[in-house]
């Protein structure tokens, strides 16, 4: 598909409506997020959308590529915290905070971004108040369940935490076999474990028939 036809099939509505902050949103909401919009701004490949000195001014959708947000230590080693791939949205608090970043967020390959201002969305709030309120139902809704999602996982053991992750990319793909969308070594510092680690966890999962392994192909059984 040519780029031109990649914009023409390009929703700004459905755009819009996929990010989990505007869930709930009755069309008309939506319609008017739409409007204020910016879409699909290509970023190539090794791109620096921001470092902790950028100020947090957008909220950003991914539309195609892959972002890796990440923190560098003292010795500047990079330590992934997560991917962003189609569909993902990144920097939500830029939509009501005024600060800098704390991460780094990199494209790893070609990327095109949609994005919302804090400048356009504030002003919208103060033309549409009830915006406002139907925003303030949703991410009550939002938090409850973020809160009981970490209350679930904070205590899961390393093997466990490799079998959440597999499992939630099954579901997105909705199917049992997949390519692991990430690196080994980029997966491993997301789950916060070291490569050995991660090799001797997907060994576990395979001695207990839960997975199949095939170079970056995953089975869940």
């Amino acid at each position: 598909m040519s780029r031109k036809e990649q914009k023409m099939t390009h929703s700004a509505f459905k755009c819009v409506q996929g990010a989990p902050i505007f869930r709930g949103l009755s069309e008309d909401d939506l319609a008017t997020l739409a409007k204020i919009s910016i879409h699909q701004q290509l970023f190539r490949q090794g791109t620096v959308l921001y470092d902790p000195t950028t100020p947090l001014d957008r909220m950003m959708i991914i539309d195609q590529g892959r972002v890796k947000v990440y923190q560098l230590n003292e010795n500047g080693k990079e330590k992934i915290l997560y991917m962003l791939r189609p569909g993902n949205i990144d920097s939500e608090a830029a939509l009501f905070s005024q600060r800098q970043h704390f991460n780094y967020a990199e494209t790893v390959e070609d990327t095109r971004i949609c994005s919302i201002s804090n400048q356009d969305f504030q002003t919208l709030l103060h033309q549409v108040p009830t915006l406002a309120f139907n925003l303030i139902n949703v991410l009550g809704e939002r938090l409850t369940a973020l809160e009981t999602m970490s209350a679930q996982t904070s205590n899961l053991e390393a093997k466990d935490r490799l079998l959440t992750y597999l499992q939630q990319i099954s579901q997105q793909q909705n199917q049992t076999i997949f390519k692991l969308p990430v690196k080994k070594r980029e997966l491993a510092s997301f789950l916060g474990i070291t490569p050995e680690t991660l090799s001797r966890q997907f060994k576990l999962l395979i001695t207990a028939d839960l997975i199949k392994v095939d170079g970056r192909q995953i089975t869940l059984l």
